[in-house]
């Protein structure tokens, strides 16, 4: 029961590590482009980004989460070779609806720029990424399989080579590209998804072929016990396409967002560069600083799906409010501090990273969605893992009309403008979130001590704030290297925020010992020195 309790943490840890990396040559790669290509050809790639996020989502049709999910439960069974016979299936129709999104998406790419984006310098950009989608489709059919085994490390292996190579492609092509004009250069960076997914498809195969043979079992004797293809296909996509609809709202809220902050800041006054510059900002810059500690969130959201699913199946409701219990404390744990220091930070990270000092307009904002961002992701995959796929869905999509209203209306007004798509931004995620614990709620009470759960990390992050808002600026008197002033506030306040969880009791004993490897020796070592609560 330990095992099974602690792998949903150590699953967890492995995909944050490698998303952590991922998103850190994210941030490498943005801050190079934000550089090369400016905020109008950063602004037209991640114009491009959400049509292809898109069309990615109904080719993939929910099936790395219903593959997850299925193999979880015929693994749970003793019934592993269906679960395998049941992957091979996912993986022709991945291949079909692949291709044909991809073929699709090349033969609109003209009319989405023009019509739908109303900026045909997109085209290119659209054309460039649109063969990613057909490789990415597959991969993510190998991905779920790991994930369903609660498997972590081959999806997380396959992510930081997909993002080195991808990082590595889409800087080198951009640079070679520029002379040609900035559309060209953005549609360069834009390629760099497709090297980047045949990079992260090549190591998952690699890995699966050498794992395969550890799990294969005697089809011949197991062939009369297979069910019926018509029977398979269906229980696949009655769990697929709901997770689909869902899945589909965000990139949707995304693409949104691309057509209509340009338009309606032009409304508010501003040129097609100053508006497509803005939104680069916002996008590319803003927001991608506020994902970066939802990676946490989202890790622990792919690893519940299978962990709830289990657990339920196996009838252990103890099992499911604990791991319940630690998702919430994980996601809060984690995002109130990250949010208060992006807010604090916000023109100084910009600076750092984008060497774009107004992008903290925007970021200033969206940072105080961060809770909501990772409450979002976690709940839904809990509703998922408990069957219910449908109200995340319903819940997101309530989120984005919020989300539309407001950026209708207030990016068009001269005194917010970009602010009120970061607004809408927030209120959307907020809406969804609060939406999605009710329901949580109504189908499990979980066994929250909300002293613990909230109040201990809030008041701590306070502490910390405050911290590093006295750090940053008394160095900044001192040291002339934003740099280095900037990067030494984060550290001293990740640790001091570490320090003040551990001297309340919020961080205990037991927590430090689910970390992965290091997590004994130091819980042993704390505990010695008195710093830790049993």
């Amino acid at each position: 029961m330990s095992d099974q309790k602690n792998s949903l943490l150590q699953g967890t840890v492995i995909l944050a590590v490698a998303a952590f990396i991922s998103k850190f040559l994210g941030f490498i790669y943005k801050a190079f482009l934000a550089r090369m290509i400016g905020g109008v050809g950063l602004g037209l790639y991640e114009k491009a980004y959400p049509v292809y996020t898109l069309i990615l989502t109904i080719s993939i049709v929910g099936i790395p989460v219903a593959i997850s999910k299925l193999v979880s439960e015929k693994r749970a069974e003793g019934k592993d070779y269906i679960a395998d016979y049941i992957f091979r299936i996912a993986l022709r129709v991945s291949f079909i609806f692949g291709l044909v999104a991809s073929v699709t998406i090349v033969i609109l790419a003209k009319p989405i720029a023009r019509y739908l984006l109303a900026d045909i310098k997109v085209y290119y950009s659209i054309i460039a990424i649109a063969p990613a989608i057909f490789i990415v489709s597959i991969m993510a059919t190998y991905r779920g399989y790991f994930q369903g085994l609660r498997k972590m490390k081959p999806t997380g292996i396959s992510q930081v080579i997909e993002q080195l190579i991808r990082m590595t492609t889409m800087i080198l092509l951009a640079y070679l590209l520029l002379p040609y004009g900035v559309e060209l250069a953005a549609a360069g960076a834009a390629s760099g998804a497709f090297w980047g997914s045949i990079g992260g498809l090549i190591t998952i195969l690699i890995i699966y072929y050498r794992y395969k043979p550890q799990t294969a079992t005697e089809q011949k004797v197991k062939d009369v016990e297979l069910p019926n293809l018509k029977d398979i296909l269906v229980k696949i996509f009655s769990l697929a396409l709901p997770v689909t609809i869902g899945a589909l709202i965000l990139p949707l809220m995304r693409l949104v967002d691309a057509s209509m902050i340009t338009r309606r800041l032009i409304v508010a006054g501003f040129t097609l560069n100053q508006a497509t510059s803005l939104y680069g900002q916002f996008n590319g810059m803003a927001m991608t600083l506020v994902r970066f500690p939802t990676v946490i969130a989202a890790s622990l959201a792919v690893n519940l799906v299978p962990a709830i699913s289990e657990a339920a199946t196996l009838k252990e409701d103890k099992l499911v409010k604990n791991r319940i219990a630690k998702a919430f404390k994980l996601a809060l744990y984690l995002s109130i501090p990250a949010s208060l220091g992006l807010f604090i930070l916000a023109r100084p990270l910009c600076v750092m990273i984008f060497g774009v000092a107004q992008a903290a307009i925007s970021l200033r904002y969206v940072a105080l969605g961060v809770v909501s961002v990772s409450l979002q992701q976690v709940t839904s995959s809990i509703l998922q893992g408990f069957n219910h796929p449908k109200l995340p869905a319903r819940n997101l999509f309530l989120g984005v009309i919020a989300n539309a209203g407001l950026n209708y209306f207030l990016t068009a007004m001269p005194q917010l403008g970009i602010r009120g798509a970061a607004i809408g931004t927030v209120t959307g995620f907020t809406l969804a979130a609060i939406l999605n614990i009710i329901a949580v709620f109504k189908i499990i009470k979980p066994d929250f001590d909300y002293y613990n759960l909230i109040i201990k990390p809030l008041y701590s992050s306070i502490i910390m704030s405050m911290i590093v808002y006295l750090t940053y600026y008394s160095l900044s008197h001192l040291v002339d290297i934003k740099i280095i002033t900037t990067l030494t506030a984060v550290l001293i306040g990740a640790i001091s925020y570490g320090m003040i969880l551990l001297f309340n009791g919020g961080l205990t004993k037991q927590d430090l010992e689910l970390l992965p490897k290091i997590g004994s020796k130091l819980a042993s070592k704390l505990d010695k020195l008195g710093l830790v609560r049993g």
